[in-house]
């Protein structure tokens, strides 16, 4: 049997106990605040096609001729295509159990009968199933933004002392946002650049709220005017540094809010997202939501890739168990040239 099924145990014998007290999983902050777009029905790759028009505007004349309309060496009347791709990768959970191993932990899961044919009890498989997705979930929300295909030391990425490391452990898969963003800012290559460069505004560690509060203003500063005013505009936060900034506002002398509140998730109007996920230090500027306008999109195999779940019965005659998911996604910036970051992460050679 997989050693992955483990227990805690304490002597209790369990007799009256109704249902096992499972740990809190942190989730996937970044599908409930809704700031991605998922594409389903990718089995191998899928453009993220993305247009702009140069100057057009000229002097009158009576007669336009073909040098008038023709593309400018400055990009004018020229209408500019750029690509970036979603190419989702596979991987799995997999995990084997003996259903007997919680018959003393539930009551009612203890059966008459010859133990041939017992079964994992509905009851016992919903919350095994229910810690199992929130798992899986908690994976998934990690990596969106600090995974590295082929790991941390095929990422390449500097953190800061004692922070997360990107690309570390399983994630691995696919880039996540601060690999891809990293790679953008330093690349030499058209496809890495399509769409434009990230625009950095800052590279210092945020060790107090008045180095959060300064972060939030270079970055509106930097941030395209012609962006300003779009309603999915937002800023995406960790929470260490939001609980900084909450406390150093707090404490001015002129309050915004009592102690006893939480002030409000805003900076210039801008909706101020604190989530688990994104590393220290780390600040992103941009359009995120669940639509197609959305600067950050995932890719799918199928639309409920990633909530497919199969538990049988390992072979005809074991008493063991499995549960097993396949998964395969990636995630893409779609125009890097509209989103700001202050990270303290760098890139090496």
């Amino acid at each position: 049997m997989a050693d992955t099924v483990t227990f805690l145990q304490n002597g209790y014998n369990g007799e009256v106990l109704e249902d096992l007290l499972t740990y809190t999983a942190q989730g996937n902050d970044t599908f409930r605040e809704g700031l991605m777009h998922i594409k389903p029905g990718i089995q191998h790759k899928y453009t993220l096609p993305a247009i702009k028009l140069g100057d057009i505007i000229q002097d009158n004349v009576p007669t336009p001729t073909s040098n008038h309309g023709k593309k400018g060496a400055n990009g004018e009347n020229e209408y500019q295509f750029t690509e970036r791709y979603l190419e989702p990768q596979d991987f799995m959970v997999y995990l084997e159990f003996n259903p007997r191993d919680y018959e003393k932990y539930w009551k009612f899961a203890q059966p008459d009968g010859n133990l041939v044919f017992r079964e994992l009890d509905p009851k016992i498989q919903a919350t095994m199933l229910r810690l199992l997705m929130d798992k899986k979930n908690e994976y998934i929300g990690n990596a969106i933004w600090t995974a590295a295909k082929g790991g941390e030391a095929e990422a390449k990425i500097t953190a800061p002392a004692g922070c997360i490391k990107i690309g570390a452990g399983k994630e691995k898969y696919f880039d996540g946002v601060v690999k891809r963003i990293l790679d953008n800012v330093n690349a030499t290559d058209a496809e890495t650049k399509a769409g434009g460069q990230c625009i950095v505004s800052g590279t210092t560690e945020l060790t107090d709220g008045a180095a959060v509060e300064a972060a939030l203003y270079a970055m509106w500063k930097k941030c395209p005017k012609q962006i300003r005013k779009k309603s999915s505009l937002a800023f995406v936060i960790g929470w260490d540094a939001w609980d900084a900034y909450d406390q150093y506002i707090s404490d001015k002398q002129v309050k915004y809010s009592e102690n006893t509140e939480v002030n409000r998730y805003r900076f210039k109007g801008k909706r101020i997202i604190p989530i688990v996920g994104i590393p220290e230090h780390t600040i992103l500027l941009g359009e995120f939501s669940t639509g197609m306008d959305s600067n950050l999109w995932m890719g799918v195999d199928y639309a409920n890739d990633t909530e497919v779940l199969k538990v049988d019965r390992l072979q005809a005659n074991s008493e063991l168990f499995f549960f097993q998911m396949r998964m395969k996604m990636d995630v893409n910036i779609v125009r890097p040239g509209e989103i700001v970051v202050h990270t303290p992460y760098t890139k090496t050679a």
